[in-house]
């Protein structure tokens, strides 16, 4: 059998044409006539994905005077400090307990170069120059692997590993540490009646809610759904369910106006669970930790709704 095959219309190889015209002086000026800075990007460890813009004279550690904290706690509290000479960045040890190492050696004061891994703790930074365009880039990354893109609050990810980070600290200095597990009491009907707009805008304006009530030093993330958690550490049982009893009467507080012409309010409540790491029977783990704060709201939920349980 002998197959014929036909000549291709010329037509078809002619490309689309753009519909936008890209100015040539944007090719003209290239990736080279963009200035560069200084970063470090944490590669991996609790802040992994963070990239932050350098100066001369700032000190990374996890005290909080620290000019660049980092939630580690094998870094000591100023654990490392960089400087500027003759255009170069020096990277000096401040005595740090567990040491500072670039690209695997032990270091007291070194001048860095474009790539130089360093690390501190369990946690390795990279040093770059980055244009804008990289810069842009790298952040956007770095706010992704840290903070949930619908809410803002820290994502599931983050919240778990410094969970584990917490648990340990608590431990060494016997301080308190609780995990709050609370969501939206009726939040599927939502969904349900009103499309998940309307969901997207009721767990955005919770979390604004939710955000108020913390300190500085808590951690607020959304776990997923309609599912948020808080971490606190340093107070007593009592102010941590008067905290709770604030983030309920928050939402019970919150009107939402839905539909096409906001002619429909819509409340919420909220059910809230709290386990506290020196009441866990057995070993002390995130694992059960976690378990406990998740039957706490399960008691709360069942016991009614919109209440706080404390286990």
């Amino acid at each position: 059998m002998t197959l014929s095959v036909m000549p291709l219309d010329p037509i078809s190889y002619s490309q689309e044409e753009p519909t936008t015209q890209v100015p040539e002086e944007s090719y003209a000026r290239g990736s080279r006539g963009r200035s560069v800075e200084a970063f470090l990007t944490v590669l991996s460890g609790a802040n992994a994905g963070l990239t932050l813009p350098l100066r001369g004279g700032m000190v990374v550690g996890r005290g909080s005077n620290a000019d660049i904290q980092l939630a580690d706690y094998g870094i000591s509290r100023q654990h490392c400090r960089l400087d500027v000479e003759s255009e170069r960045y020096i990277l000096t040890d401040l005595g740090s307990l567990n040491g500072t190492y670039v690209n695997g050696e032990r270091i007291t004061r070194i001048p860095l170069l474009e790539g130089d891994r360093i690390q501190i703790g369990a946690s390795t930074l990279k040093f770059a120059y980055y244009d804008s365009v990289e810069e842009a880039f790298f952040l956007q990354m770095a706010s992704a692997a840290i903070y949930d893109p619908l809410t803002g609050l820290y994502n599931r990810r983050f919240f778990m590993e410094q969970l584990e980070l917490e648990i340990r600290f608590a431990q060494r200095h016997q301080t308190s540490l609780y995990v709050l597990y609370f969501d939206l009491d009726g939040f599927k009907q939502v969904n349900d009646q009103w499309g998940h707009l309307a969901g997207d805008q009721a767990l955005m304006q919770a979390a604004h809610r939710l955000q108020a009530q913390v300190r500085k030093e808590d951690l607020l993330a959304r776990l997923g759904g309609d599912e948020f958690a808080l971490m606190v550490r340093g107070i007593q049982e009592s102010q941590v369910l008067r905290l709770a009893e604030r983030f309920r009467q928050a939402i019970e507080s919150l009107s939402l106006e839905i539909g096409e012409i906001g002619s429909e309010l819509v409340s919420f409540t909220c059910s809230i669970g709290i386990a506290s790491m020196f009441r866990l029977r057995g070993e002390i783990s995130r694992q059960n930790l976690l378990a406990a704060a998740d039957m706490a709201l399960y008691q709360a939920k069942s016991g009614g709704r919109n209440r706080v349980v404390l286990l």
